[in-house]
Order: structure tokens, then sequence, then C-alpha cells
């Protein structure tokens, strides 16, 4: 891996920050080149059944016509349609683009993560309450009667496939009904985003049961009862949050071995422990570089004589990949020439490559990040011992999910600051969960102060808060570093 940059890896006021960046890819959808645009849009119009299964689509041209891009992009992103399975191309007379709806709903269920299906549940809870909640403000009788509707074909239909259509028509019409079209266009993407999952292994009776909930909303609406409308609708995305973690859960890898009483999880965990205890072993290599380039310099060093770091920050993360998210080094106030903070700090994007993270260090800019007030800098300056923050959501920077590790750098009693690394939770939970369902009994792992890093069971999510019973006892006891706990539940 080769990091090339022109300038530094922080901002001191001018461009954009990697927050920025990231907030507004998100705020116009643009989460990646314009091919994966196009193709995520088709993909969502099949998933959300706006595209039916066996329907013809248009020519390359027309579509490319439709979709305002070139027909080199349109083909290159039928492509990926075709290899993620949604749909099919025959040559000839009577050929064309077909959609293929997948038959293995099970198979997206993969790429999530718990974290990334419980951050998922919030996010639609969020817009389901408040779209329901606003509809019963809002709503006309007429429109009213239009949900009644959506109701009726929701309990008619009967197998799994025709009822999440029914619901996700039943969920935008809630959110039209509340005269709000930021509302409706985020539950359709939610809708899309989440696909076929909700209907996995419906039974009838789950069926009906889930039509039962949605007709509560409707009745709330319909009574004008705006908080008892935002419970009922929170509530339903919350039991199928809860039905999609336990099928995570399911499918999650298991150890080849009999299932272990509950003392016995750290033996499994020593995999992973072994994994983030060489993380920290490499970032005290690192450190020892940074205070090498520090005494080298004849002066106070400047933030030019840091790029010698890059080297060994991309070694880093190559080795580490894909645990971690970001590292580098954490530069103590005042210790450079020409910034008062600087971080040297580099990250994976969600393309794969590696780039500066860019931060705002002008204390007069509104977006100003003090990274000194935060703990894991508190940490370093006060210990000369590794530490673990979190899990946080890190919005000033990535706007991930992360645990920050921090190695303090001091030489001859002076604080230099800290060579770091910010762990992915979600790539920590998939190394831990193997040992998690492998025990016996209900069981979390959380960090010291309670908060849930993953846990075996899907009524505790991660970044729940927990009470820690005393006496529990440490995931890792022989690790530097670990101070995380296993938790009986």
């Amino acid at each position: 891996m080769v990091l090339d940059v022109k300038g530094g890896s922080s901002g001191t006021g001018a461009g954009l920050t990697t927050a920025m960046v990231r907030t507004l890819h998100a705020s116009v959808d643009v989460r990646g080149s314009r091919v994966e645009a196009v193709a995520r849009s088709l993909g969502e119009a099949i998933r959300l059944g706006v595209v039916h299964d066996g329907q013809r689509l248009p020519p390359e041209v027309q579509l490319a016509e439709l979709f305002g891009v070139s027909a080199v992009t349109m083909r290159e992103a039928l492509a990926v349609l075709r290899e993620q399975g949604l749909i099919a191309t025959r040559r000839g007379r009577g050929g064309g683009t077909v959609v293929r709806v997948p038959v293995d709903t099970r198979e997206p269920l993969h790429g999530f993560s718990i974290q990334d299906l419980r951050d998922l549940g919030d996010h639609r809870s969020a817009v389901s309450g408040t779209a329901a909640s606003l509809a019963a403000e809002r709503g006309l009788p007429d429109e009213v009667r239009r949900l009644e509707d959506c109701v009726r074909r929701l309990r008619e239909a009967r197998t799994p496939g025709d009822w999440r259509r029914a619901d996700g028509e039943l969920a935008i019409a809630i959110a039209t009904t509340a005269q709000s079209p930021r509302l409706a266009r985020e539950e359709a993407l939610l809708l899309a985003e989440v696909g076929d999952l909700v209907a996995l292994d419906l039974e009838p009776d789950d069926l009906d049961d889930l039509s039962d909930r949605r007709a509560e909303v409707v009745r709330a609406v319909g009574d004008r009862l705006p908080d008892r409308a935002r419970a009922l609708a929170e509530a339903y995305v919350r039991r199928q949050t809860e039905r999609l973690v336990r099928e995570r859960l399911r499918l999650a890898p298991r150890t080849a071995v009999p299932p272990v009483a509950g003392d016995a999880v750290t033996d499994r965990l020593a995999g992973v422990v072994a994994d983030v205890d060489a993380v920290v072993t490499d970032l005290e290599h690192l450190g020892r570089q940074y205070a090498d380039t520090v005494r080298a310099a004849a002066e106070r060093p400047s933030r030019e004589a840091l790029a010698g770091l890059r080297p060994a920050i991309a070694e880093l993360l190559g080795r580490h990949d894909p645990l971690l998210k970001g590292a580098g080094v954490v530069v103590a106030s005042g210790l450079l020439s020409d910034a008062a903070l600087w971080l040297e700090w580099w990250w994976r994007t969600s393309r794969g490559d590696t780039e500066a993270l860019r931060v705002n260090l002008d204390p007069s800019a509104p977006d100003y990040h003090d990274y000194t007030t935060s703990e894991y800098y508190a940490a370093a300056g006060r210990s000369r011992l590794p530490y673990a923050t979190g899990p946080y959501v890190d919005f000033a920077c990535t706007n991930e999910y992360t645990i920050t590790v921090v190695s303090p750098v001091w030489s001859q009693g002076r604080f230099l600051g800290a060579a770091g690394a910010d762990i992915l939770v979600a790539a920590l939970e998939r190394l831990v969960m193997p040992a998690l369902t492998s025990v016996d009994r209900p069981l979390a792992l959380t960090s010291h102060g309670g908060r849930v890093i993953a846990a075996n069971v899907p009524h505790v999510l991660p970044g729940q808060c927990i009470d820690v019973p005393p006496g529990s006892r440490a995931a890792a006891p022989s690790s530097r570093l670990w101070t995380w706990l296993l938790v009986d539940l």
C-alpha cells in the first residue's frame, strides 16, 4: 500500500474535512461512482417491488436517457446488477434484460453486522415513528381511508413477498399522509435497503400478527393520537429489528467444538485478543518511530517531518485489514513549529483505498476539532500504558462506530502525543461472535462502563448500556489492553 497526498493529513481551516465530505455524500446519496449510483437505484427499485420479477427493462440506450447517464455507464451498472443476480440478459430475437428477484432472501443478511442492523433499525424507527406521528396530526379523512385500504391489501397478502410489497406501500403511504416528501423518500430508501429481509421466514401466523400491528398504527393515525401512533410505529420496527438480529445470530459462524460454559469463553476469545494486542504492539513501534522523528529535528519539528511515518502507517493498516478503519499519530499540543495541533492520520474509504484524514484544526471554525479534549488524548497524557476508548460514533472524523486504541508516546519525560488506531466495531463483532454464540447462556461483551460491543441474544444490541454486576469477569485477563467485560444477561 502506498500513501501519497499533497499537503498534510489534517486541515487548518481550508478545504472540506473528511466528516463534511462524508455528510455531503450521505445527504445527496453519492456513495460511490456513477455506475454504483445507477446500479443502487435500480437495485432498490427491484427490491422494493417497484420493478417486478420477470418485468422486461427498456433497452440500454433508453435506460441511459432515463437516468441521464451515458450508455457505457448504464451498461456497466447493468453488469453489476447481473452479478448480483437481480437481472438476466438474453441475446438475440425476443431477448432483452429481465428482472430476477432473488429466491434466497437470506443471502443479503450476511452483508450486515448486528451493529449494522441495530443502526438501520434506529434509522427506520426514527423515520417511521415521526411519519406516523405527523400523519396523525395532518392526515385528512380521505387519506386515512387510503391507509385503511393499504391495511386490507396487507391482510390479503398470503406470501412473504406479496406481504413485504404491501407493507412497503403502507409505510410510504403513512409518510405521504404526513405531508413530507423527505420522510416519504427516506422511508422508500430504507425499505429498499432492508429489502426482502423484513419478510424472511414469515409464516401465515406471523403475517397476521404483523398486519394487526400495522393496523393499530393506522387506527391511531385515524384517531388523531400522534404519541400513540409514534409509539406503535417504533415498536413495530423494533420487533422487525429483533427478528433480523435473531436470524443474523443464527448465521454467525460457530466453532467446531461443543458448546462451552460461560466461564470458558475467554479461551475462545484468545485469537481475537491476540489480534488486538498485535495492533498495540505495532502502535508502540510506530510511536518509537515518531519519537525518533521528533528527536532528530534540529529544532521543533514541522508537519512535513512527519511525512516519513506514512510507510509505517500504511504497513500497519495493511497488516490489520479489515479490523482497522484508520491509524496514525496524534501530535501533542504545541509540539510542532507550524501547527498548534496536528493529526498524521490515514483511513480506509468505502472504496477500499486509503487517504489522509482531513479535520478542521482552526479554533475559529464552527467545526473545529479539538482532539485534546477527547478521552483517548487525556488518557495518553496521564499514563504511559495503552488505552482503549469506545465504542462511540466518531462523527468528527470518519462518522464510523469505532473503538480508538492509543499507545502514549513520551520522550525524556516529555509527552509527545500518541500512536493510535480506530477499530471498526462491526469488524470486531465478526471476530468475537463465534465465541459468544458457542456459550450455553446469554452473554454480552461490554466496555468497562457497560456499553455493549456484542451479545449473543437479539434483545441486547451493540451500543446499548447495561448494568454490570459486581464480579463480572474480564474478557481477556492476560491482555495488556483489554478492559472489556463478559456480562451474564
